[in-house]
């Protein structure tokens, strides 16, 4: 079984087993695990797979000729002669088109054997970029215009930005045959744990800030080798995968590289206000936003609202966080200390520039940790409230981590602690007095700490039970 990918594959077979035609898009960033997803969902059936990569429409189309012969779905001597005449009866396309030529070769996946033709295309946005009306044939396969047996068709695609904000006006009215969307997200901190049970939790959430749970950077590391031993030996030594991800992750996605690296260093760095990124870079304000706004939408980076804004996200500030785990990491450690890298090596490197504040950059990612953890025990129906929302709170004097409410406006609040210290009760009544300046109310509030609570603290959640004391090594 893949691991953390149940859920997905199980909506998978939902639609492979039901009694329609389907088709799904499956997406997500690069490296979050969609190939394996497939090779896992496929391993027991017959099914057409078929990677398209960049290329012009003629050869797009040979290229996936060229895959159906490899798949025995066309043989080498066959006619490959297309019957115009029939295609555009059953499409009613114009003759000689790259619809029909699309139809011909598709129309072959009936030879596959059992009741439901399975069909996986990834990569699909680099055939409907260069011919839109490719998912016509798509369409004329789920509707039963091309043939009579019921398929499932999952197309997918690394470009989150596309499918969520151009794929439907690309496509237009085919849009109408997709039966469900599916996005792959990194995988949970329960997730990594599995993955290296002879580290300690201390180690596991430093993979976890590191990698931010994309599966593609976790199997670089080895539950062999200690976190130093990881990054030295996969992350700093050139020829590795990370070596180089932070900055060709970027380049994949945007241009103007050079501007929008630089802005990521910056948020990378503690500088998330828009003011503070204009006096750094000098910028203008309505550039930034635009920057902001394009690695907002390919999940780079997110701008985070307080809780006493809500609804007025449009008119107030907000504060931005690098959201992808390994940018952060390789814009806070690498990309400034480059000529350093290659001059000390990486053993020296490691030991100057991560080593010192590893485990600091770690706790940036407990928030996220605790977060988890409330809703899992909200997806297992264990938790005092049913989550309807969430938000965070931050204030002059303190913030609170945490706040997720149900339908019936209960609160339930959580605060994490990172230090090297149990968790005071003086942190705790600078909580309740963050809980009274946000104006909610503290139903149920859920303490989690690094090293521990103090003696006052545990006597505390004895006596009252809607205070739940959970410690690191709980994880």
């Amino acid at each position: 079984m893949l691991l953390g990918r149940s859920t997905e594959l199980s909506k998978l077979n939902d639609g492979y087993t039901c009694n329609e035609s389907t088709l799904t898009i499956c997406y997500g960033r690069t490296n979050i695990g969609k190939t394996s997803l497939m090779r896992e969902f496929i391993k027991d059936k017959d099914a057409f797979y078929y990677l398209a990569c960049q290329a012009s429409e003629e050869e797009q189309i040979r290229l996936l000729r060229k895959e159906m012969i490899e798949s025995n779905l066309i043989s080498k001597s066959e006619d490959m002669e297309i019957d115009f005449d029939k295609e555009k009866e059953k499409l009613k396309l114009p003759k000689k088109d790259m619809y029909s030529e699309y139809a011909h070769l598709l129309n072959n996946v009936t030879k596959l054997s059992g009741d439901t033709k399975l069909v996986i295309i990834e990569e699909f946005q680099n055939i409907v970029k260069s011919n839109k009306d490719f998912m016509a044939v798509i369409n004329a396969m789920v509707s039963g215009k091309l043939f009579d047996d019921k398929v499932c068709i999952i197309l997918t695609s690394s470009s989150i930005s596309w499918v969520e904000n151009s794929m439907v006006k690309a496509i237009g009215e085919n849009a109408n045959a997709i039966s469900a969307f599916l996005k792959l997200k990194e995988l949970d901190f329960v997730d990594i744990v599995r993955m290296f049970p002879k580290h300690s939790v201390l180690d596991d959430l430093a993979i976890y800030a590191i990698t931010g749970g994309v599966p593609g950077y976790l199997a670089e590391l080895s539950d062999k080798l200690s976190l130093e031993e990881n990054i030295i030996e996969n992350v700093l030594k050139p020829g590795k995968l990370l070596y180089n991800e932070g900055a060709n992750y970027i380049k994949e996605e945007l241009r103007e590289t050079s501007l929008y690296n630089t802005i990521l260093y910056c948020v990378a760095n503690g500088e998330n206000k828009l003011n503070e990124l204009h006096m750094h870079t000098g910028f203008g304000r309505d550039k930034i936003s635009v920057y902001l706004k394009n690695l907002i939408e390919r999940e780079v980076v997110e701008k985070v609202f307080s809780y006493d804004i809500a609804g007025k996200e449009h008119t107030r500030k907000g504060l931005y966080n690098i959201k992808s785990g390994y940018t952060k990491f390789w814009f806070k450690y690498i990309y400034a200390n480059e000529s350093r890298l290659s001059k000390l090596g990486a053993k020296e490197f490691y030991d100057k520039y991560i080593a010192p504040t590893i485990y600091e950059f770690a706790g940036e990612a407990f928030v996220t940790v605790g977060t988890e953890f409330i809703e899992l025990l909200d997806s297992m129906g264990k938790l005092e409230i049913k989550i309807n929302s969430r938000s965070r709170w931050w204030g002059k004097d303190g913030n609170i981590d945490i706040i997720v409410s149900d339908a019936a406006g209960k609160f339930l609040v959580g605060k994490c602690n990172w230090s090297d210290e149990a968790f005071s009760m003086e942190e705790y009544n600078n909580l309740l007095e963050n809980v009274s300046q946000a104006e909610i109310n503290a139903d149920y509030i859920y303490l989690f700490a690094k090293e521990g609570f103090s003696e006052e603290i545990n006597q505390l959640s004895r006596q009252n039970p809607n205070i739940k004391l959970i410690s690191l090594n709980d994880f």
